[in-house]
């Protein structure tokens, strides 16, 4: 139970021992820290040392770095709410933002050791953090579906005003939000004021305290708590399945690799957590529908972080769970996504990016909090990407829309400036899924003719008998890859068409079988003679002498038709009245 509840805020965990809920509204000081060069030194160990080692050796590195730095913030009273790639959000409950600069201040002093560190090859990089404090009222929030997980999610107008100090805040610096200037004025040195003509807000940069023993004497440290002091039914709803899973059999925390993964970005809005009692409420149907989207398609939603910029969720395809087909899952996902379900009427037009690469995949932290993510440089590229689009925007790195498949439809855009990025980025617009095209198959030519499947050919055949007299038949196929099921078919439909069969086919992707009818769509439009490239109201003209053909009254019926061939086709006076059971007969 010790290393499962590292993976829960150090407030929250007291609070699920002792029985007591955190209060929805609460007042205190929210820390921001961020940790810069991990890129550089991912980099300069994997050169030295190669994929495996080089990651394990990083994970070294983090997990002191990490360490470090919490153990500073459990001494003063602190718990990490959310990471957000190498950075961390924490709150400090019941504080005026005295302890938390008190807290950034000896977080500096940890990170001195690490300011730079020497690979076994010689290679010297540098990491530094940069630390902002706000202070003020925020709301407190667990949203989420257990099985799942649920998520702490710090809210509300102070963490706005953190974000803005902590854009104008450098490496080494601490700075406190104009707020806690106000309240610390008598308190702190200050080393200089700084405006941000865009918000009208003014930070300070903090040198510290007026009084020498005042960083020591503001010192609060969290009580020893056991890991039994919780149940696994507590603790379990907190972690990743895959994360619970692993450590419960006692396997230990994921080691960190780096894989090829796809992260997706969502930028949402609409929900006022300041003033609206139901904000808690609303974020959790929203988070809730986004999981059960996302575990669809086997992604991973990993963070869930509230700021400036509204609020964005971080999803990633590939890891824990790895596929041969991310890009063509987060882009499916992508879509779902964007097309809002009519119980969230608050979720504003969302923004998404998408990008592809190698990326460090594992368990990080300290000793007493860990989290499991999925960082790299192209994980910031999804993110900006995100903020560079437009509202119901999907953006494409290159490096996504290359691994993409056909099924979907792509624009090209103008390349943009990015940060970080020395040269202009290529992008792209995911702008939905091809059109469905007919599902009519030619027989595939063979030079040779097919050896020893005269048993399944047999078979085969008495079931087109039995069809071309009138009974339907069902004729599965499975193997193995390459044990010739591609050439068997073949054969079959060349028996079928011998005999005079029509012949249409469908297929989908293993992530396809979440969406009805995907496989047979194809089929059903070509049993009609549909073309996707025709406007839709000449495809419904095609759909109802089809119909009509068949049966005089049939083209009442073409709604119950949508699903199967695509096509959004409104409702009528007979389907409205038929009940869901008549509709399925």
């Amino acid at each position: 139970m010790d290393d499962l509840i590292t993976y829960l805020a150090m407030d929250r965990r007291f609070a699920l021992a002792g029985g007591y809920a955190l209060a929805d509204r609460t007042h205190g000081a929210a820390l921001f820290v961020d940790i810069s060069g991990f890129t550089p030194l991912t980099e300069a160990l994997v050169r030295e040392l190669g994929p495996q080692r080089g990651a394990e050796e990083l994970t070294r590195y983090l997990n002191l770095v990490y360490d470090a730095v919490i153990d500073e913030l459990h001494r003063y009273g602190g718990s990490v709410i959310a990471f957000a790639g190498d950075a961390i959000t924490c709150w400090l409950d019941g504080n005026d933002g005295e302890r938390a600069v008190a807290c950034a201040l000896a977080m500096q002093r940890a990170m001195q050791p690490f300011a730079a560190i020497t690979t076994t090859a010689g290679s010297t990089v540098t990491l530094a953090m940069k630390a902002a404090v706000a202070a003020g009222a925020a709301r407190r929030f667990v949203v989420g579906d257990p099985t799942q997980r649920v998520i702490d999610a710090l809210a509300g107008e102070t963490l706005v005003r953190l974000a803005n100090a902590e854009h104008q805040a450098q490496r080494g610096e601490v700075v406190v939000d104009e707020v806690v200037l106000a309240q610390l004025a008598d308190r702190l040195l200050l080393l200089e004021k700084r405006h941000d003509a865009t918000n009208g807000q003014t930070i300070g940069v903090v040198q510290g305290f007026a009084s020498a023993h005042a960083v020591e004497a503001l010192a609060a440290p969290w009580p020893p708590l056991a890991g039994s002091s919780l149940t696994q039914a507590q603790v379990r709803v907190w972690l990743l399945p895959a994360v619970y899973e692993r450590l419960r059999r006692g396997l230990g925390n994921f080691l960190a690799e780096l894989r090829p993964t796809v992260a997706l970005f969502v930028r949402f809005t609409g929900i006022d957590y300041d003033h609206d009692d139901a904000a808690g409420q609303k974020l959790d149907a929203y988070i809730r529908w986004v999981q059960s989207t996302v575990a669809r398609y086997e992604g991973t939603l990993i963070d869930l972080n509230i700021g400036d910029k509204g609020s964005y969720l971080y999803i990633n395809f590939g890891a824990p769970l790895a596929h041969e087909d991310n890009a063509d899952r987060a882009a499916a996902v992508a879509l779902l996504l964007r097309a809002l379900p009519q119980d969230l009427p608050y979720i504003e037009p969302i923004q998404i990016g998408i990008s592809q690469g190698q990326m460090r995949a594992g368990a990080y932290g300290g000793t007493y909090h860990r989290t499991y993510g999925v960082l790299g440089d192209e994980v910031n590229m999804a993110a900006r990407l995100m903020m560079a689009a437009e509202p119901g925007q999907i953006l494409l790195s290159e490096r996504a829309r290359r691994s993409l498949s056909q099924r979907f439809a792509v624009q090209n855009l103008p390349p943009i400036r990015v940060k970080g990025k020395s040269e202009p980025a290529v992008i792209f617009a995911l702008t939905g899924m091809q059109e469905v095209r007919s599902g009519q198959l030619t027989v595939p030519a063979y030079a040779l003719p097919m050896i020893g499947r005269q048993a399944a050919l047999n078979q085969a055949a008495a079931k087109l008998a039995l069809a071309a007299a009138g009974r339907g038949q069902l004729l599965g196929l499975r193997g193995e890859p390459g044990v010739g099921k591609s050439r068997l078919v073949a054969e079959i439909l060349r028996l079928g068409a011998a005999q005079g069969f029509a012949l249409f086919g469908g297929e989908c992707e293993s992530y396809g079988a979440n969406s009805s009818y995907l496989a047979w769509q194809p089929i059903w439009r070509g049993l009609f003679g549909l073309d996707g490239a025709w406007p839709a109201a000449q495809q419904l003209t095609v759909l109802g002498d089809g119909l009509r053909e068949i049966h005089a009254t049939f083209p009442a019926r073409a709604p119950l038709l949508g699903p199967l061939l695509n096509l959004a086709i409104a409702e009528n006076e007979f389907t409205s009245s038929l009940s869901p059971r008549l509709r399925k007969t």
